[in-house]
């Protein structure tokens, strides 16, 4: 049910709930639809909407809830305290046998080390939970891992190891993945890219950001685009492609402006 693009999974919901008035009351549907909204909130950049749903989902599932309280701290530049509950987090799901939270804690753990640089000290972690995801056959985490450890690769200066191991979740991803995790897949894909090529010409690159643009569009992921708009002037600039670099910084200044918060350096997130 995560992986399901949230508009789509929403309207199911809801026909479903037409269809057998019993699921509104039933635990596992409240979460499904809580947790739905709250990625929805979160993927538009919303985080003080999201903020309150925290509560709800930890009344139906403390340990999604701890999870969420994560995301959102994190979210709101409250890393430390980010990284203690998952700290604790993972601690409960090793005692629960909770893999998918433990996978996802320790990627999470992995991103408050990219933050302040750390990618050596995330790379360990990001390897460990590849191993967990594949050992269970959790096909989507496994995905996500591996692009986890493709920008991992990237930022740590060697974009080709990056693409070879990248193109090993691109396919599952493009068949099966979210809306939103097609484009991330693409925007990593055109980073990699254009770390190998330098200041050569890179189609590749100028059709893997098309590609991430279409995707986050259609879900109005306006910081997702603020990033492909500010990576698609510096490449149309390095190739010399003035009118091309001078729209794209257009959108990107226009998109900052609406979105009325500072954007993130690009080079620093998946």
């Amino acid at each position: 049910m995560v992986q399901m693009d949230g508009v789509f999974a929403g309207w199911w919901i809801a026909i479903m709930s037409q269809q057998f008035c019993d699921l509104c009351k039933d635990v596992f549907w409240m979460l499904c639809d809580l947790k739905i909204q709250f990625d929805r909130h979160m993927n538009k950049g919303k985080y003080l909407l999201a903020e309150p749903l925290v509560a709800a989902i930890s009344a139906l599932n403390k340990t999604e809830g701890l999870y969420r309280k994560a995301q959102v701290l994190k979210a709101l530049n409250r890393s430390t305290e980010a990284h203690k509950i998952l700290q604790q987090l993972q601690v409960h799901c090793e005692r629960t046998k909770c893999t998918e939270i433990i996978i996802r804690a320790m990627l999470s753990m992995a991103e408050h080390h990219w933050e302040s640089s750390g990618f050596s000290t995330a790379l360990p972690l990001v390897l460990q939970a590849l191993a967990l995801a594949r050992e269970h056959h959790l096909q989507a985490l496994a995905s996500e891992t591996i692009l986890h450890l493709a920008f991992t690769q990237l930022m740590l200066g060697v974009p080709e190891q990056a693409l070879c191991v990248l193109h090993e979740a691109m396919e599952p991803i493009l068949a099966h993945g979210a809306v939103l995790d097609k484009g991330r897949a693409m925007l990593l894909a055109a980073r990699c890219q254009m770390a190998v090529a330098g200041f050569r010409p890179n189609g590749q690159a100028v059709a893997s950001l098309n590609e991430a643009a279409a995707y986050f569009s259609k879900l109005n992921c306006k910081e997702r685009l603020r990033d492909v708009s500010y990576l698609q002037a510096q490449l149309h600039r390095s190739l010399g492609q003035t009118l091309q670099s001078n729209k794209s910084s257009m959108l990107f200044r226009l998109l900052n402006q609406e979105l009325q918060s500072p954007a993130p350096p690009v080079s620093m997130r998946l």
